[in-house]
């Protein structure tokens, strides 16, 4: 669903009260959080359409960045900047795409996808909804979401908790 298809409802979640986020709805069995800040949660799951593909999502209500108190802003885009060091490291991806969407769920985040020179989507833009088949062997996402963890923990910074 994005506001195209229902733009009351998107509305609705607009507003901190309403968002599913905020109202800490049940997100889907399999996402993982990988790493909790004062500012953000990096979380990821293993329906996506490269393998890596992760998000930081803002704990401060915000459908987009200007909403973001400047304290804030500069703590989630650290939050940003150190997961995709974190996701390069891990992946050794050539590049990090950033994308800010929020027409599903309008509360601020920000999806990472590490390309390389053999992903699916050369020269072109990501298609974020192609995941099938699956990108994950069995048993490749835990270890990638281990291995996430087990990076900012070498460097000491904090885990979920």
């Amino acid at each position: 669903m994005s506001f195209h298809d229902n733009m009351e409802k998107w509305r609705r979640w607009c507003e901190s009260e309403c968002c599913p986020v905020c109202r800490s709805e049940e997100p889907p069995g399999d996402l993982v959080t990988i790493r909790e800040t004062a500012h953000s949660w990096l979380e990821a799951h293993p329906r996506v359409c490269l393998p890596g593909t992760c998000y930081v999502m803002a704990k401060t209500h915000a459908v987009e960045l200007y909403d973001l108190s400047e304290p804030d802003l500069l703590g989630f885009m650290r939050d940003v900047q150190s997961a995709a060091r974190a996701l390069q490291a891990v992946t050794g991806a050539v590049k990090i795409n950033y994308e800010i969407h929020g027409n599903t769920v309008p509360h601020l985040h920000v999806h990472l996808f590490p390309r390389s020179a053999d992903d699916p989507f050369p020269g072109q833009p990501i298609q974020y909804n192609r995941i099938d088949p699956p990108v994950y062997a069995e048993g490749a996402f835990e270890e990638f979401a281990r291995a996430m963890q087990d990076w900012f923990a070498a460097r000491n910074q904090r885990a979920p908790s």
